[in-house]
């Protein structure tokens, strides 16, 4: 009997979740109320309540569950682990960049509701991303150690690819309504990713 009860909550807990992903993330934290959310989920704000106390609750779980799905993969792990030539190891972090902005709309939005609207959620934030950002750097300074690339700080190069991928795809979608492109990927990751290299290692006193 107890673990038949425990499925039926889950079950209604991730009807709520993936119904307030949507919704957060379309409308903002403010705007979105517990009632739309209970209705998209179709239940009622009483179950809703049951499960989640308040509205800040469901909106850390919904982040929570597209942190979640946040994952490097193993080759790219490796390469960074490894410290590859960035001609080997750019393409692919800009690929999974692209790939969580096409495939993971909803964490973006919410990544973005997060950063204007709940200064709570940032624990959380920095627990499922720091991981991700720590080891971009640490393989930037490995690599200026190396000669690969000139001598620029591993933070601000980090934030720098990850800053020009995301806002130029975030710009062209809400400005141009255009998604980012599925069907031309390619020449993208290589535009990205000649214009970064020439960053890295264009400078007066720096040579290969």
């Amino acid at each position: 009997m107890f673990g038949k009860k425990s499925a039926e909550k889950s079950v209604t807990e991730v009807r709520l979740v993936e119904a307030a992903a949507q919704l957060f993330s379309r409308h903002g934290f403010k705007a979105t109320t517990t009632r739309e959310i209970a209705q998209l989920a179709d239940l009622n704000e009483v179950t809703l309540f049951r499960n989640f106390p308040r509205k800040l609750d469901l909106f850390l779980a919904a982040l929570e569950s597209q942190l979640s799905r946040f994952n490097l993969g193993r080759e790219l792990q490796a390469s960074l682990s490894e410290g590859d030539d960035p001609e080997v190891v750019l393409p692919q972090v800009v690929t999974f960049v692209l790939n969580v902005l096409v495939m993971q709309p909803e964490l973006q939005h919410l990544l973005y509701v997060a950063g204007f609207e709940v200064p709570e959620s940032d624990k959380m934030i920095r627990e499922h991303l720091g991981a991700v950002f720590d080891l971009l750097c640490v393989y930037f300074k490995k690599s200026v150690e190396k000669q690969t690339i000139r001598d620029v700080d591993p933070v601000l190069a980090t934030l720098g690819l990850l800053g020009i991928v995301a806002a130029h795809q975030s710009l062209r979608e809400r400005f141009i309504h255009e998604r980012p492109a599925q069907s031309e990927p390619e020449q993208a990751i290589a535009a990205y990713v000649g214009m970064y290299l020439h960053g890295l290692k264009t400078s007066p006193d720096f040579a290969r």
